[in-house]
Formats: structure tokens, sequence, C-alpha cells
């Protein structure tokens, strides 16, 4: 019987399914190895082998105990009573689950994702809003479509289980995207079109689509910004998609459209505003005609100090800056 369920353990190995239907299967295949040690048990106390057949006895409870914490965890939604699993985890000096979940999470192993396009300072990146029209929303579908058939997206909750799930939507209240945190596209570039930033994406450069217009940076319009600095697209990332929400006994799963988050950089323009007063340059004040070097110096230096200090750059107003002007 135990080298039937080793045999069986084995061949499994080899299947590629879904983590969580593999431990089920694991659970029911440790459930029946337990049985079969109650069996040997039996057999011994019937054969007048009290000593094995108690010991025996002894380590199946404790196995099907353990059959019984993977049988709740694996098989419900609900939390096992008596669980000693975090007190085992800190006598062995075990990493819980959840923490090996968040550290394998989508950029946060290995080093940082930097776009194909290149580094930018973060410091001097902003969030920006496309207005897409019918067509561009399509187009972003078709990439969603073309990024799924290349398995450059995966569709799997970032590997989560609908117990993660529930307890991530339970404690944010917030849905749960199958596509993650969203996946960094392969090609992006951002072209000046009629007075437009117009925003392109796609698998390569041949295949390219429109996929929106950009409208906003930060909290300002682009067209209120443009003459005080240079945009550049940072990056653009796929997000949205099909999503899980928490219902009122279970996880209820709902279509999503795709959409496409872009982030700008900017640089400010060359040609800064000119200075009210120039060094050197001595300039009459109220209406005099001639003034002598001495007053003149002190009334500007008294005017230029009455006057608000603002900041040497003039960038787009942000949630924290338009409080600093």
């Amino acid at each position: 019987m135990l080298s039937f369920l080793d045999m069986v353990n084995h061949y499994l190995g080899y299947i590629n399914v879904n983590a969580k239907i593999k431990n089920r299967i694991y659970v029911v295949i440790g459930a029946l190895g337990d049985l079969y040690l109650f069996y040997i048990a039996v057999r011994y106390l019937q054969n007048s082998h009290p000593f094995w057949g108690l010991l025996i006895l002894l380590v199946a409870l404790i196995l099907l105990y353990f059959v019984y914490l993977n049988t709740i965890y694996f098989f419900t939604e609900k939390k096992a009573p008596f669980d000693i699993s975090p007190t085992i985890e800190r006598w062995l000096h075990i990493k819980p689950k959840d923490a090996d979940i968040e550290t394998t999470k989508p950029g946060v192993r290995g080093g940082r994702n930097i776009p194909a396009n290149g580094y930018f300072d973060e410091k001097k990146i902003l969030p920006g809003k496309l207005t897409a029209s019918a067509q561009d929303a399509q187009n972003v579908q078709n990439l969603a479509t073309q990024l799924q058939q290349n398995q450059l997206l995966q569709l799997d909750y970032s590997g989560l289980g609908d117990r993660e799930i529930m307890e991530q939507t339970r404690k944010n209240g917030k849905p749960v995207y199958a596509s993650g945190p969203g996946i960094l596209i392969p090609y992006f570039e951002m072209k000046n079109e009629g007075n437009q930033l117009v925003v392109y994406a796609g698998l390569n450069q041949a295949e390219k689509q429109r996929v929106g217009v950009v409208s906003t940076v930060g909290l300002q319009n682009v067209a209120d910004v443009r003459d005080q600095i240079e945009l550049y697209l940072a990056n653009a990332t796929l997000v949205g998609g099909p999503f899980k929400v928490l219902g009122r006994t279970s996880l209820i799963e709902q279509p999503g459209d795709f959409q496409v988050a872009v982030q700008l950089a900017y640089k400010h323009s060359d040609d800064q505003a000119t200075k009210p007063y120039s060094s050197g340059t001595s300039t009459s004040t109220y209406g005099s005609t001639t003034t002598a070097p001495r007053s003149t110096t002190t009334r500007r230096t008294r005017y230029d100090n009455d006057q608000p200090t603002s900041t040497s750059d003039d960038e787009p107003m942000t949630r924290t800056s338009r409080y600093r002007h």
C-alpha cells in the first residue's frame, strides 16, 4: 500500500496542475496512507503485539490530526480550531506561507524592472491619464490577447488561492485582478500629433497600435504645462482585466476591460522666464527718473525682499507641491 502511494506521489510530480489542486490530491493520498496505518495497528494488536500496535496507532493519530488541518485549509475557507501550525513554525523557524507570497510577488524578487526606453529619476516622474477612443480601447484588448498568446500575461491572480484573495478583499475592500499589479508592456512610445501626445504600444515596434492620448499629467492638463516642461513617456503598464470581489459567502469573478496606465517623466524647458531685475542694472522706481546708485540699490533690495519666494523650477502642480507655491 505504501509503495502504491509513493508511486502515485512520484508520478504526480510530472503533472503540471494548479498548486491548490495538487495540494488537495496530496491530502487525499495522505488520508489513504493514514487509514493504512490504522489497519496495520489493528492487525498488530490482534496478533498480540501491543507495543508495536499502540506505537503505530499513536503515529496514525498524530498524522490524522495533520490530515484534518490540511483538509480544513485546502478544502474550506475556514480556520481550523486548535491549530498548532504557528507554534511549530516558531519552533522550527519556518517562514509562514503568507511571508513567502509577499517575497515572491512580481517586482520584489531580483532587481528592478527597468523599461527598455531607459531609466528616469523617480523624483521627476508623474502619473498620467489616457483618454481612449473606442478604437483605442479595442486596441488595448487586442494587445492583452497577444500578450496572453505569447505567455507574457498570466491571468492567475499572482498565484494566490481563494483564501488569500478573500483575505485581501476583506482587508482592503478592493477587487483583486487576475493580472495582478499589471505587467510592463514590451514596447511603447509617445508621439506629438496635432498638439496631442499620442501613446502607442504593442509587442514590438512593428506591431504597435494606438492606445490613447495623454490628457493629464499629475493634477494638471497637458496643455497647461507643455510650454513650461518637456514630457517623456517613462513607462506603460497593462492593468485591469478579470477580477474577483467578495460576495455574501464566497468570491465572485467578474469580467473587466484592460487599460494602459502610463507615467510621464518631465524636464524643464531651457527658455525660463526672465528675472524681474538683472544684476548690475539700475532700475528707477516710483516714477523717479534719476536716483542715486545707493538709494536705487536699497529700494530694489527692499522691493525684492518683499516678494514671495518661489521655487526655482516650474514643475507640474501635484497634490503636495501646490501647497508650496
